[in-house]
C-alpha cells in the first residue's frame, strides 16, 4: 500500500537566506540631488560612484571606464563624458594615477558647481551645444498666450 502526497498541499518551504536579508527599499534619493539637473547618464554614474564609495567622502571609487560604462548601461565614451562633467560640476574628485586606473571620490553638495552653471559646463566637457527645453510651467504660459491672440484676432473680426 502506497502513501501518496496530495498534489495540492503544498510544505512551507523555508525561506532563502538571501530573501529575508533583502531591505525594502534599496535606495533614497534626496531632492536636491534630484532637481539637481543632472541628465540621465550623469546621474546615473554619479549613482554608481555613491555605492561604490559607500557614500563617504573618505571612499574611493577607482573601477575602469570600460567596466563603469558595462554597469551603467552606456557607451564608454558617455561615462567618459558624464565622470568628466562630475569632476568639472564638483560632484567628484578625481586623482590621476600613472599606469592604473583613476581615483574617484564623492565631494560634500556645498562644493558642487551651482545648477546656472550646469550647462555651460556640460558645453565645455562635450563640445556640444544642447538645444534649452521649457519648463512645464513656460509651456503652458506660451501656449496660453498664443490661445489668447488666437481668440483676439476672432474677436477682432
Amino acid at each position: 500500500m502506497s502513501i501518496e502526497k496530495d498534489s495540492s498541499v503544498k510544505e512551507k518551504e523555508a525561506p532563502d537566506a538571501k530573501d529575508r536579508q533583502l531591505p525594502s527599499s534599496v535606495m533614497f534619493v534626496h531632492n536636491l540631488l534630484d532637481e539637481y539637473g543632472l541628465d540621465p547618464y550623469e546621474f546615473r554614474i554619479y549613482a554608481h560612484a555613491v555605492r561604490r564609495t559607500g557614500g563617504k567622502l573618505d571612499g574611493k571609487y577607482f573601477a575602469s571606464l570600460s567596466k563603469t560604462a558595462e554597469i551603467c548601461k552606456m557607451s564608454v565614451r558617455r561615462a567618459q563624458y558624464s565622470l568628466k562633467f562630475l569632476c568639472e560640476a564638483g560632484f567628484l574628485t578625481q586623482e590621476k594615477r600613472t599606469g592604473r586606473t583613476d581615483e574617484y571620490r564623492v565631494t560634500p553638495a556645498s562644493q558642487w558647481a551651482s545648477r546656472e552653471n550646469l550647462e555651460s559646463i556640460r558645453e565645455a566637457v562635450t563640445g556640444v551645444r544642447r538645444k534649452k527645453t521649457k519648463s512645464k510651467s513656460q509651456s503652458a504660459k506660451s501656449k496660453g498666450s498664443a490661445t489668447k491672440e488666437v481668440s483676439e484676432k476672432k474677436i477682432e473680426e
